[in-house]
């Protein structure tokens, strides 16, 4: 956890098809993602207006993007478009994103995959 900074934090539950697991084959699936979106309090103009803060919109627009993805995706690839969508917006210092699948065990085990960047990690990684 980050002190000085704003966390802007989006849940969300989407039908992704992974293609990790031979149940996947036959639709769509549930994923659990979970995304966090820190910015330095003194990089905020105005604190009292949360989309000056960190826009969870952008956030979750992109989370919920992945379901239009027709083709098998991995959850790897689906939390580094996140990702993107996260340093879009300037102020962002640091991300956290998670993804589980609830389901594919049936309630025996749930696999899941999580990721934290800063920025310059991503910036290097994309470049």
């Amino acid at each position: 956890m980050l002190t000085n900074h704003w966390c802007a934090t989006v849940d969300a539950t989407i039908q992704l098809r992974t293609g990790c697991n031979p149940l996947e084959k036959h639709g769509p699936q549930a994923v659990i993602v979970h995304a966090d979106a820190w910015a330095p309090m003194v990089a905020v103009a105005n604190p009292d207006d949360i989309r000056d803060v960190v826009d969870y919109e952008v956030i979750f627009l992109a989370i919920r993007k992945l379901e239009q993805n027709a083709h098998c995706i991995c959850l790897e690839s689906s939390i580094l478009e996140v990702m993107d969508a996260i340093f879009s917006i300037s102020i962002v210092s640091s991300a956290f994103i998670s993804m589980h699948k609830p389901h594919v065990y049936n309630g025996q085990g749930t696999p899941a995959i999580s990721l934290m960047m800063t920025r310059e990690q991503w910036s290097k990684n994309r470049a």
